[in-house]
């Protein structure tokens, strides 16, 4: 080999070894999030409430509040990219559901639906937050539908993108997974991480290896926590249709047609109980179009907030 080739194979090799390292994976993919942050003016913050430590992100803006809520088994981070295409005017804030993100996991409790929507509540006392624009995907739709029908006045308009709580006329992927004894919500390892990409998106956006990596050891490492979370959840069911007819405030419904996780066949539920009710059925994209689409369904959102009182 060429003297004047040395440094460089030994700099090639220097990265592999890097990059083959769980530490410099996780710094690689802790260095990538506060980036996305940053370039969507948020700030991660924390507030103590009901016994819990709860993080949340939060972009300043001198108009109304938006409230964003994550679905099961994820975080905070899935609206950083959606936030960046918010008008500037909204004040923006995105909280850890109890047992999600940063937020406390405690193993003593029972992660019920009812004790997410407590848990959020608290957070919202505790953030002193008056009046609010609240939206939710997955788990965190069926959140705001019972935050929302338990705190009518403090929520001025309500969006959910392809949320959790009602039997779909036709199952989805993941019915007919669980039926089958799977799990594909709670990855045990990299492959099944794999999987659980599979579901959540119909185009999958590129993630560089290195970050993917940290990022399915992240869901790995609380995937105990989290099957509990998913059989406490399911253990104390409850159906979120008796609720839907109460909302009485302006209501955008956002669904992915290529939904694997819960089918998009539930948004004609949806449109027979809600009053006020907007929909928008995105064509090619799956559960969590924040992520897959961040411009697209921001712009829907923007435009349903614009029409809101």
């Amino acid at each position: 080999m060429s003297r004047r080739y040395l440094p460089a194979a030994v700099l090639i090799g220097a990265i592999c070894l890097l990059c083959g390292c769980s530490g410099f994976q996780k710094s690689l993919f802790d260095c990538s999030i506060s980036m996305e942050r940053r370039l969507s003016k948020l700030w991660e913050k924390s507030v103590q409430a009901g016994g819990l430590t709860f993080s949340y992100l939060e972009r300043n803006g001198p108009g109304e509040t938006v409230v964003l809520l994550h679905g099961f088994g994820a975080d905070k981070d899935n609206w950083v990219r959606f936030v960046r295409h918010l008008p500037k005017e909204y004040r923006v804030i995105v909280i850890d559901l109890p047992g999600h993100g940063s937020t406390t996991r405690d193993a003593h409790m029972t992660h019920t639906v009812d004790y997410l929507t407590q848990g959020f509540a608290d957070a919202v006392q505790a953030l002193n937050l008056d009046r609010f624009h609240l939206a939710g995907n997955s788990m965190g739709g069926f959140v705001s539908v019972l935050y929302s029908t338990g705190n009518p006045g403090k929520v001025l308009s309500l969006c959910l993108i392809d949320p959790a709580g009602a039997a779909s006329p036709e199952p989805s992927d993941l019915q007919l997974a669980v039926e089958r004894g799977e799990n594909p919500l709670v990855p045990k390892s990299r492959e099944d991480f794999d999987t659980l990409m599979a579901y959540a998106f119909h185009d999958r956006p590129f993630i560089p290896w290195p970050i993917a990596n940290a990022l399915a050891d992240r869901y790995i490492e609380r995937s105990a926590f989290s099957e509990k979370m998913w059989n406490d959840i399911h253990s104390n069911w409850k159906d979120v249709v008796p609720y839907l007819k109460t909302l009485k405030m302006p209501v955008l419904l956002i669904w992915g047609n290529k939904d694997r996780v819960l089918h998009v066949s539930s948004v004609s539920i949806y449109q027979q109980h809600i009053p006020r009710l907007e929909t928008v059925v995105l064509q090619d994209c799956g559960h969590v179009p924040m992520l897959e689409l961040p411009r697209i369904t921001a712009g829907h959102y923007a435009g349903f907030l614009d029409k809101s009182p």
